[in-house]
């Protein structure tokens, strides 16, 4: 009789040992299975390039002296064209990299003797300098990018006439007197302007 009491026994020790070695073995987790409905993360975008202001700034230290009265982004912002109008009304023109290499020039533009006049006097004429334009510019566009801006005359006015590329590409003709600092005019354009283009 004693046999079967040790089959007995042994038969609920077993549940036992089990239980124990389940207790020191340590979770294993799983690797995770990626989810067709996730979220592609956005490709960063290249940085737009210096302001028009700063690219000025950079004109006028390579030019020597003047007034900056044009600065064109000719390639989305990483080359720009800046005219100089110096003190006798005669104009120097450069072509700068984003980072301040000259790419060309300074050049002296072609004028006579009534263009340097004229040059003189409108530069004399605005009491609203470049950056204060583009401030003026960008608060009228917010979270816009100044493209070009250049001195010129609207209904008898001289101004800052700027182009302006808002958040959602649309480009904006923003005019700025450029006497007392007032928004004269910010037409945007009908179509949106591709991304690669300036």
């Amino acid at each position: 009789m004693r046999r079967p009491a040790r089959i007995l026994t042994l038969a609920a020790a077993a549940p036992l040992t089990v239980l124990a070695l389940a207790a020191c073995t340590q979770p294993v987790a799983l690797p995770a299975i990626p989810s067709a409905s996730a979220t592609a993360v956005p490709t960063p975008t290249a940085t737009p390039g210096p302001s028009v202001a700063a690219i000025a700034a950079l004109a006028v230290r390579e030019v020597g002296e003047g007034t900056v009265v044009s600065v064109e982004d000719e390639s989305a912002g990483t080359e720009w064209d800046v005219r100089v109008v110096l003190s006798d009304g005669t104009v120097q023109e450069v072509h700068l990299a984003r980072d301040g290499t000259v790419l060309a020039g300074p050049s002296a533009d072609s004028t006579d003797a009534n263009a340097e006049s004229a040059n003189r006097a409108q530069v004399a004429a605005a009491s609203v300098a470049l950056d204060a334009a583009q401030r003026r510019m960008l608060a009228a566009v917010p979270g816009g990018r100044v493209t070009g801006i250049e001195l010129d005359d609207y209904e008898d006015r001289v101004v800052w006439q700027g182009d302006v590329l808002d958040p959602e590409g649309v480009r904006h003709d923003v005019r700025i007197d450029a006497v007392n600092g007032s928004v004269l005019l910010d037409r945007a354009d009908a179509e949106r302007t591709p991304a690669t283009g300036s």
